[in-house]
This record gives C-alpha cells, structure tokens and sequence, in this order.
C-alpha cells in the first residue's frame, strides 16, 4: 500500500494553492473542514486511470454475472426444471396464433 495522502484543511487551501496543486502529482489530497473529510483531490492523470480501471472491474463482473446466468439455465436444462425450445418449433407456435 502507498503512503498515506496528504491531508490540508479546505481553508489552507486558498493561502497555499499552487502548493497544494503540485502535491497531487505525489497522489491524492484529502481536504478537511472542521477537522471531517468533505473532499479528496486527485490529478487528472489519476483520476483517468481509476475510471478506466473502474471500467474494466464493471465489465468483469457483468462478464461473470452472464457466466452464472449461464451456468444457473445450464444446470435448469440439465434437471428438466427447463426446456430448450429449438427455432422452428417457436415458429410453428408463432404461426399458430390467431392474427
């Protein structure tokens, strides 16, 4: 784990601004109000690289999320519980019904 980010209270912000600025090239800054957290900075590089990785943890969940759907139709197929139907049989069925 890195180090822990800096932490400046919002009102030493205005008085140390370019400071504080250059800070987020080392990482993220937290800034407090009232001694409570109401904020974290991070620089644009950062913040570009935890939404891309935001990203790809989102698609390997719905990539895992329709592999267990997958495998739940799989194991109702497999008991009976479920029926495959085959295309031209749902045709036939369309056809069926009344216009």
């Amino acid at each position: 784990m890195g180090a822990l980010p800096e932490i400046v209270p919002i009102s030493d912000l205005r008085a140390r601004q370019n400071e504080v600025l250059a800070e987020l090239a080392h990482g993220p800054i937290i800034l407090t109000q009232r001694g409570r957290v109401t904020a974290v900075l991070v620089s644009p590089r950062q913040w570009n690289r935890l939404f891309a990785r935001l990203q790809e943890l989102e698609a390997e969940v719905e990539e895992a999320e329709d592999a267990r759907d997958a495998a739940t139709i799989e194991a109702s197929v497999a008991s009976g519980e479920e029926r495959l139907w085959d295309w031209s049989e749902v045709e036939a069925m369309l056809d069926a019904l009344p216009d």
